[in-house]
């Protein structure tokens, strides 16, 4: 079953990248860190969508939107 992959890493090195695709379940990463540019290839490749940046924020206000 497809999952999101959510991750609170600094940076997703191409290495991490190819753990991630290797699983065979993520259809997606998004993280509060940088993505390289290589691991950015890596994920279009694999066609799993990624975005980063993300305020950590978001993923709180989401846990309380599901929780209530």
């Amino acid at each position: 079953m497809p999952y999101i992959e959510i991750k609170t890493r600094k940076l997703i090195d191409s290495t991490l990248a190819k753990q991630i695709i290797n699983k065979g379940t993520v259809s997606a990463v998004l993280t509060t860190g940088k993505i390289t540019g290589p691991a950015k290839a890596a994920f279009d490749e694999a066609d799993i969508a990624w975005a980063e940046n993300i305020e950590e924020t978001q993923f709180l206000e989401y846990e309380a939107q599901e929780v209530e």
